[in-house]
């Protein structure tokens, strides 16, 4: 078993370049009920331990939104952990490549308030032991037109354009660091106009 993570900041095309197939066809996508989310939060704060799962629990208390927001992020956040931890259990079984979407590599983009380096630094140790595509952003104003179409959840607590600015710099920075942290670093470029 090997898995690859899938990244990059909202909008940016995750979800067509899964869709359309440029991605590698053994790869398996990463499925999720409300079983299983419950079991990969479970693992993950078994993983993490109590002094690295405090980090996250603050890190999402400084997120500017509603207590019950906040939440969903440490419980998301814990839950790509318990993730990683399976798939990493799994490495040596002869089972077909997997896909996660938005796996612990993409923890930067959670937390919005924080240092993305500190973020990175945190997530190290995973991300030396992971293959991870990386889904560039198309630019401020194709990522405003989407979000505008689409929405995004954070975007009832935050401004759109200090959204975009944000995730913005937040790339930036994961482009410029995951290539030297990650086991393997792929970058696509947007395609949502492949067919």
């Amino acid at each position: 078993m090997s898995f690859i993570e899938i990244t990059g900041q909202p909008c940016s095309g995750k979800t067509s370049l899964i869709s359309n197939k440029v991605l590698d066809k053994e790869l398996n996508i990463l499925k999720q009920g409300f079983f299983r989310r419950i079991f990969y939060f479970c693992s993950g704060i078994n993983f993490l331990g109590l002094t690295r799962a405090k980090i996250l629990f603050y890190w999402s208390l400084g997120e500017d939104a509603p207590i019950y927001f906040k939440m969903n992020i440490f419980r998301n956040a814990v839950s790509k952990f318990g993730i990683f931890l399976s798939f990493q259990a799994s490495i040596g079984n002869n089972v077909a490549r997997c896909l996660v979407d938005e796996g612990v590599s993409h923890l930067p983009f959670l937390f919005l308030k924080t240092d993305t380096t500190l973020i990175i630094d945190f997530i190290a140790s995973e991300l030396r032991t992971t293959d991870v595509h990386y889904l560039r952003s198309p630019g401020y104003d194709v990522i405003h037109h989407r979000l505008l179409n689409r929405g995004h959840k954070r975007l009832k607590f935050l401004h759109l354009s200090s959204f975009i600015i944000r995730t913005g710099e937040i790339e930036e920075t994961v482009l410029a660091q995951y290539p030297k942290v990650c086991k393997k670093f792929k970058i696509f470029k947007d395609v949502t106009s492949i067919s």
